[in-house]
């Protein structure tokens, strides 16, 4: 008797199981993602979505770092010409692609290139929150391979819309040699 009951209850759940996944199934929503990508220069005012970015200058300190690396910093302006704040930072808003290899921020922008920012400028990375209609500036700092032939710098304006972002593609001969 225990074992009957024990199957019926399994047969039980088999069967809602298979009706569950056949509803599940005809309720599957397909829907479109569109993401924007707008491209820019080093020193062009690119807005995208009321925030405007303009990379001012990447510059190359001299400094290496492990693995083949070295640093690279953005000196960065970011205007929100939106209705509502906007928090924004190296950490959240940057990305990286190196010849065609894309890395997150955490990946390029780390601490050690964080303390050699620091070190060098006496600034801490960018980090801010902008009321509408506000403006800062401030540098992104990443460690880059050296031997790069294409570096892209990818801001997203928004972190709830992580696809749309406005893309500054730099060659050797737009960066900088700075001096401490």
């Amino acid at each position: 008797m225990r074992y009957q009951k024990a199957f019926c209850i399994l047969l039980g759940l088999f069967l809602l199981t298979g009706c569950h996944k056949e509803n599940a199934d005809e309720s599957v929503m397909e829907t479109d993602t569109s993401y924007e990508e707008v491209t820019a220069n080093v020193g062009d005012v690119t807005t995208f979505d009321d925030v405007t970015l303009t990379v001012l200058s990447a510059e190359d300190p001299g400094i290496e770092m492990s693995d083949d690396k070295k640093a690279m910093f953005f000196k960065v302006q970011i205007q929100n010409d939106t209705q509502a704040p906007l928090k924004v930072s190296y950490l959240n808003n940057f990305t990286l692609t190196l010849n065609g290899t894309y890395y997150e921020a955490y990946e390029c922008c780390t601490m050690p290139v964080m303390r050699k920012l620091y070190d060098f400028y006496g600034e801490n990375a960018l980090s801010a929150e902008l009321a509408a209609g506000e403006t800062c500036m401030g540098y992104v700092a990443c460690e880059v391979d050296e031997k790069y032939n294409l570096i892209e710098l990818h801001f997203t304006p928004k972190t709830e819309d992580l696809g749309s972002m406005i893309t500054v593609t730099l060659t050797d001969d737009d960066v900088v040699s700075v001096k401490k």
